[in-house]
């Protein structure tokens, strides 16, 4: 644990049970942090709006950049609930699996699966995990990290799935330009071989790509030709319910 990281967040568990501010005397003494340290932490919160300081009373309450991260991390618990009805919409349009991901420190994350409806199908684990250079989503979600991120990722010895998957760091380079211009993520085998797979990214209100919706097919039976039309038309549906707005 880091102290400092630890005792700002007593002070903002402690603020929030109590919406009528607080005092430096009775922040310190209820969460036992000397006097100066908590002065300290306090005057440096205020200054980042993580707090607010009363002019007149001087009580500390929650401040303005707080309610911002809510906000934040609330559109991001409601992807999975806003995304479920494209899903399924898209997997009954397309009679394929399709698949809703996220990156989270390096790894994809599958975070939602509706199943095909026919018999015959690919199934995919909901919370199936995946490294950002195997598959469709995984590259669409590598392509939407910073260039330096990307470049620590391409740094370490990436593992070959398949006789087709893309280790090579140039042309994982190369791969993310194109993602990022076309917007569209393929998977040719590299995961499986006989399972492709296309992928377009999930978008929020500041246009960040923030998750993937990806579809695995195999690869002998379908031409992604006709699964990209209503993949786009999926993504740009959740991304407006999440506040997009396409320029």
């Amino acid at each position: 644990m880091v102290p400092a990281i630890e005792k700002a967040d007593s002070i903002f568990t402690y603020l929030m049970h109590h919406p009528e501010g607080a005092s430096l005397k009775e922040i310190s003494t209820t969460l036992d942090i000397p006097k100066s340290t908590a002065h300290r932490m306090l005057l440096s919160l205020s200054q980042f709006d993580y707090l607010e300081q009363d002019g007149v009373n001087g009580r500390y309450t929650l401040g303005p950049k707080l309610l911002s991260l809510s906000r934040a991390a609330e559109q991001k618990l409601n992807l999975n609930r806003i995304a479920v009805p494209f899903l399924e919409e898209l997997a009954k349009e397309t009679e394929e699996t399709v698949k809703l991901s996220v990156i989270r420190h390096q790894k994809i994350y599958v975070i939602n699966t509706v199943l095909s409806p026919r018999q015959m199908k690919i199934t995919v684990e909901t919370g199936a995990v995946f490294p950002p250079h195997i598959g469709a989503a995984s590259k669409l979600l590598l392509a939407s990290l910073q260039d330096e991120e990307i470049e620590e990722y391409l740094n370490h010895s990436l593992e070959a799935y398949t006789t087709r998957s893309i280790v090579e760091a140039e042309k994982l380079r190369r791969a993310v330009v194109a993602i990022r211009e076309e917007m569209i993520a393929r998977d040719g085998e590299e995961e499986t071989l006989g399972i492709s797979g296309v992928a377009a990214p999930v978008k929020d209100s500041f246009g960040t790509w923030i998750a993937a919706v990806s579809i695995p097919y195999i690869t002998a039976l379908r031409n992604e030709s006709e699964l990209i039309p209503p993949l786009q038309r999926c993504v740009a549906g959740i991304s407006g319910r999440l506040g997009y707005i396409n320029p």
